[in-house]
């Protein structure tokens, strides 16, 4: 069995809001200063699509999605996920893209920001098909750098 990947459910954020690889919750909370429990439910009621990644033996592994901005068209898409998603990586990269371009149906662009310390989000990015657009210096809450990237449609 692999991982197969389902819409969120709310019983979902319990497992993953404690068990986030450690570069997404730094990441996380210098970007809106939240924890992950109550980032992911408030994410579960602002996304458009969000969709979790499920091991085969039905342990959530990771999350993502997309939320509407003030300007049509344009969607702010994000991942998170546990450091168990490694034993998985070589399935989910051949996967991703595809649940990308599934999520940001209906938008023209999809962005958001990413913590400049957190490389391997980077790369999946990169992967992925996004553009690194601009660095911003004293971005986060205590003066982190982030870049932010984007994805045409």
């Amino acid at each position: 069995m692999a991982v197969y990947v389902r819409n969120t459910q709310q019983k979902d954020l319990d497992h993953l809001g404690q068990n986030l690889r450690d570069a997404d919750v730094a990441e996380l909370y210098a970007q809106t200063g939240l924890k992950p429990y109550m980032a992911l439910h408030l994410a579960l009621i602002l996304c458009k699509h969000m969709k979790t990644m499920v091991a085969p033996d039905g342990t959530p592994i990771g999350v993502y999605g997309v939320t509407d901005t003030d300007k049509i068209g344009l969607g702010n898409i994000w991942m998170m996920a546990t450091p168990d998603l490694i034993k998985h990586q070589r399935q989910f990269l051949r996967e991703c893209r595809e649940g990308i371009s599934e999520i940001s149906q209906g938008y023209k662009c999809v962005f958001n920001y990413t913590d400049a310390r957190n490389t391997v989000h980077h790369k999946w990015l990169k992967w992925c098909g996004f553009t690194f657009i601009n660095k911003h210096k004293n971005f986060g809450r205590d003066g982190e750098t982030f870049y932010e990237f984007a994805k045409i449609l």
